[in-house]
């Protein structure tokens, strides 16, 4: 059997395509991290823009860890407010947060990854275009976790009106928010890179797709299914050792690509901030999970993996059924590609948790969404409701296309 397997998994890998496909991923995983870190820019505390890598340990310097409880919201809040009344410091630009040249520099720009969420939280969803010093001048004092209570109240009546959840998953997310602790801000800019990069795992799709098209296609094309059928373990252990050799293709590509892509974000900007809580890598602090940004980061990777997985199984019942690998191709392209235009702010409930489901639709998945499912009085989140399903879809589907492969007629 180990044999069997060995053989297909180098007729996966020496298809010219697949690792024309595997190499192209690779390279540009690599060259989107670069280019991005690249892009990165700060403002010294001279007034200078510098980019790339010095402009990491200027945000390194400037995003201290700090615990965002209710004297320090008041402190920093006062103190911006002060400087904003004071002729000598404040000015009517909008764009320098109605602060000075000189003060929007040195004090704003090292400071802002704190007053972004106190304002995010203070921030009703009838002030959507309210500048911070209006927010902040209103919520002075304001109690900053009854604050964000409030917002997380306003945001599960939102989804609830928005057939995105039910009342009674409204009132299981409230439950669940109470696990929420302080809020802590500070440096974690390879962990926000890599929470924000969940668009690119829908790449190593498409070169499991490509891999794994001709798994069983291939045969038909070159007319040898009915060649490996008639062999002694044609019907059993080699459909096996294809489909096992399917999974460890994929298995392989993902964790390859992604390893790569996450290593040089953690090797250039470091791993500092993968204690913070996971509201830390957003503005709005609302954020009802209650993870650390690696572990945010892991379950991304790890949801992504196994929706991946999900998507091989739909590219081997594919295969099994098509005769043409190209066509298999194109096909799982389109499956790709079609339900990206379908948004999860339209239709009803069962639409949107339908389609939430399907392996693309890791590229909408964030930590601000509400979306849970509910079976037999059990509630789980949208990361492990897609694990689930996924994980069992490719299971079944690679089942599915055994019996597919194994019972189809020969020769026609």
């Amino acid at each position: 059997m180990k044999r069997m397997i060995w053989y297909e998994w180098k007729r996966i890998w020496n298809s010219r395509l697949t690792q024309l496909a595997v190499i192209g991923c690779i390279l540009f995983f690599a060259f989107s991290a670069w280019s991005n870190i690249r892009l990165i820019r700060e403002t010294d505390k001279s007034g200078e823009s510098v980019t790339g890598l010095a402009a990491v340990e200027l945000m390194k310097e400037y995003q201290k860890e700090v615990t965002l409880d209710q004297e320090t919201a008041d402190k920093y809040t006062e103190e911006y407010l002060a400087y904003t009344q004071n002729p000598a410091t404040s000015s009517d630009e909008r764009d320098m947060m109605y602060l000075s040249e000189e003060m929007y520099v040195k004090w704003y720009l090292p400071n802002r990854q704190i007053l972004r969420p106190i304002a995010g939280v203070y921030r009703t969803s009838e002030q959507p275009n309210a500048s911070d010093r209006e927010i902040l001048s209103q919520n002075a004092g304001k109690d900053f976790y009854e604050a964000r209570k409030e917002r997380v109240q306003e945001n599960l009546s939102y989804a609830v009106s928005t057939n995105q959840i039910t009342p009674s998953e409204a009132d299981w997310w409230n439950e669940k928010d109470n696990a929420v602790g302080e809020y802590v801000s500070g440096y974690n800019r390879a962990w926000w890179e890599l929470v924000n990069a969940t668009s690119l795992i829908m790449l190593i799709m498409m070169v499991v797709g490509i891999g794994t098209a001709p798994v069983f296609a291939g045969e038909y094309q070159t007319k040898c299914d009915s060649l490996l059928l008639g062999m002694r373990y044609g019907k059993n252990r080699l459909i096996m050792a294809k489909l096992a050799s399917s999974f460890l293709f994929t298995t392989a590509a993902y964790w390859l690509a992604l390893g790569i892509f996450a290593g040089i974000y953690l090797a250039a900007l470091g791993a500092d901030g993968w204690n913070l809580p996971v509201q830390s890598l957003y503005d709005d602090p609302s954020i009802s999970y209650n993870l650390t940004a690696a572990q945010a980061c892991g379950l991304i990777l790890v949801m992504g993996y196994i929706m991946t997985l999900g998507f091989m199984g739909v590219v081997l019942l594919l295969s099994s059924l098509m005769k043409n690998p190209y066509g298999v191709i194109i096909t799982t392209f389109l499956f790709l590609c079609v339900p990206l235009f379908l948004s999860l702010s339209r239709g009803g409930y069962l639409w949107k948790h339908f389609l939430a489901l399907l392996p693309e639709k890791i590229a909408d998945f964030s930590f601000s969404s509400y979306l849970v499912y509910t079976v037999g009085g059990v509630t789980v989140t949208w990361p492990a409701a897609a694990m689930i399903v996924n994980g069992v879809g490719a299971v079944i589907l690679a089942g599915v296309a055994y019996m597919c492969f194994k019972r189809h007629q020969v020769n026609k």
